[in-house]
């Protein structure tokens, strides 16, 4: 598994800046901070600790997809959308299914994401 983090500005500045401290790539230090955080060891000297796959990699601008959910989230919601900038991919109520028809339609990179309300209460978990 490979992630993206978007970091706000101010955290980003100070995790490069902690890296630049430390002698190490902005990638270790926050690949120390997560195994530290998550103590992946499960104590029979095995783990399943993350590995850094790609660097560098371009953030893809998604303020196109963005605005397009802003503009119709009533339409779609409670459905899963595909957006590709300006435009609508697939959707329906199976993510699988809608990711299956944005890779079948060429767009394999699409945003995937389940529409909410306006009106509804953010996920706060349990």
């Amino acid at each position: 598994m490979s992630l993206n983090i978007d970091l706000p500005n101010e955290l980003e500045r100070k995790l490069e800046e902690e890296a630049r401290r430390q002698g190490i790539s902005t990638d270790a230090l926050a690949r120390i901070m997560l195994e530290q955080t998550l103590k992946m060891d499960d104590g029979n000297g095995s783990s399943d600790l993350p590995r850094v796959l790609a660097k560098d990699l371009p953030i893809k601008d998604r303020s196109r997809e963005f605005e397009w959910l802003r503009k119709n989230r009533d339409e779609y919601a409670g459905q899963w959308v595909a957006l590709s900038g300006d435009s609508l991919v697939a959707n329906g109520d199976d993510l699988k299914q809608v990711a299956e028809a944005a890779r079948h339609q060429g767009v394999p990179d699409a945003l995937m994401m389940r529409v909410e309300p306006n009106d509804s209460l953010p996920f706060a978990g349990f």
